[in-house]
């Protein structure tokens, strides 16, 4: 076989299979994003994993045979390590290149898809070790096999790892941290998988000890595809926690704001209403235009009266949105069944249930369907809050919060929020929606 003719037969037999596992694995995790428009993309990413094989195997071939000429055995290792750190790194940008992802979303795609491939990899080395010892590198079998090894790690790597990813919507989630896990994957995953093979091939390493690093090979790999999830998970918890915090302060805030409007709207349309029966009383003329505005001032000026005030203010604010929306909104409250809860709370766990309420009530056609009900009750030592209203359309899970094709529902954060204030109390909040019908229900106990 002549030189070309080898050359050409590593390539395919080789080189080829083994970075077209990189690249897959590479490609599973970016597979999460969308592509990047441009068929071009796509064609110079396909060129890059042929010229990639390609300079492999002439690296192999000319140039780490004179490295070991020049600077003895180990200089192979040194140099097969170079390559690979290079390769690795240079797929962040082609990572972006073909993909629409960030900087640091490429990163955790090509340390994990390295970290899947090195699975699958070493995975293949230890059973070909153990059944076909003495199979060379350039036999088709030994391409096959590889390739075999590397589908059956995929796919169960593709559905509980990038599937689980794609469920809990951990997307754009990757941050300066995954470069440390790149570093990682540099210095362990590639030194020692280099390491290994070289020593074996070089005689120097006994049987026993390749197969205890053949085994940590594989506990590394596995390590560091849950490193980069849970990388992706914290920063999520990360921000899912700030951005709570954020929005019961402007709850807060809100809070406050409202509760000042609502009373000083209270005081003013009071005297307003005494000023009108006056000037009715004193012209006597007018009388249906008068009532009629004394009709108008009462939607003001009737808030809603509980013995809570923080559960006034809500209701009462709430209440004047469902008017102006025709929206009917009753209540049955005892609000001392409340009087543990703080202000911040009540005004959260009552604001988020209406408004998610309001708005799915607000995309039914049928006015009789139009309705809200809030009842809260003591039973024994329990304060039990149910929120019920008509949807329409099919509700869907997303993120672990029910919300309606027709856009109604449940909110992630609000459902986040609503969560916090009940398990803070020690209570238990559920969402049923059954037969068209939404309801929160919320379990809260009453201190002794």
């Amino acid at each position: 076989m002549g030189a070309l003719a080898e050359f050409a037969w590593r390539v395919l037999v080789v080189s080829l299979p083994n970075f077209l596992t990189i690249f897959v694995a590479i490609g599973l995790f970016c597979s999460l994003y969308p592509l990047r428009p441009g068929a071009w993309r796509l064609a110079c990413g396909a060129l890059a994993c042929l010229g990639i094989s390609c300079a492999s195997s002439l690296y192999h071939t000319v140039t780490i045979p004179r490295a070991v000429l020049l600077f003895g055995d180990f200089a192979s290792a040194a140099a097969t390590i170079v390559f690979f750190a290079v390769v690795l790194v240079a797929c962040v940008p082609m990572a972006r290149l073909v993909f629409d992802v960030s900087l640091w979303d490429a990163v955790f795609c090509c340390t994990a898809g390295y970290a899947m491939q090195n699975l699958a990899h070493s995975a293949w080395e230890l059973v070909r070790f153990l059944v076909a010892p003495d199979l060379p590198s350039t036999d088709p079998v030994s391409a096959a096999s590889q390739l075999l090894a590397s589908a059956l790690v995929f796919v169960p790597g593709y559905l509980l790892v990038v599937r689980r990813i794609r469920t809990d919507h951990l997307e754009g989630e990757g941050d300066r941290r995954t470069l440390l896990v790149l570093l990682g994957v540099i210095v362990v995953s590639i030194v020692l998988d280099t390491s290994v093979r070289e020593l074996r091939d070089m005689g120097a390493l006994p049987v026993e000890a390749f197969l205890v690093l053949m085994l940590a090979q594989l506990f590394i790999g596995a390590l560091t595809l849950y490193l980069d999830y849970e990388i992706l998970y914290s920063n999520r918890m990360r921000a899912d926690a700030a951005a709570t915090r954020q929005m019961m302060a402007d709850e807060r805030r809100q809070y406050e704001l409202s509760r000042d409007t609502i009373e000083a709207i209270n005081v003013r349309c009071h005297d307003i209403r005494h000023q009108v029966r006056a000037l009715s009383g004193a012209t006597g003329g007018g009388e249906e235009f008068m009532r009629g505005l004394d009709g108008l001032i009462s939607i003001y000026d009737s808030g809603v009266q509980t013995s809570n005030a923080a559960l006034n203010v809500i209701l009462t604010e709430k209440s004047l949105l469902c008017h102006g929306k025709r929206i009917e909104l009753t209540c049955s409250a005892d609000g001392s069944a409340l009087s543990f809860m703080s202000e911040q709370d009540i005004y959260s766990l009552f604001g988020n249930a209406l408004d998610n309420a309001i708005e799915a009530a607000d995309d039914i056609s049928d006015p009789e369907r139009r309705l809200i009900d809030v009842s809260i009750r003591r039973m024994g030592q329990m304060a039990v809050i149910q929120v019920r209203n008509f949807f329409e359309g099919e509700l869907r899970r997303e993120g672990g919060s029910l919300g309606s094709t027709k856009g109604g529902g449940l909110h992630g954060y609000g459902t986040k929020s609503m969560r916090l204030v009940a398990e803070r109390y020690g209570g238990s909040i559920t969402f049923d929606a059954r037969d068209g019908l939404f309801r929160v229900h919320v379990l809260l106990p009453i201190p002794g």
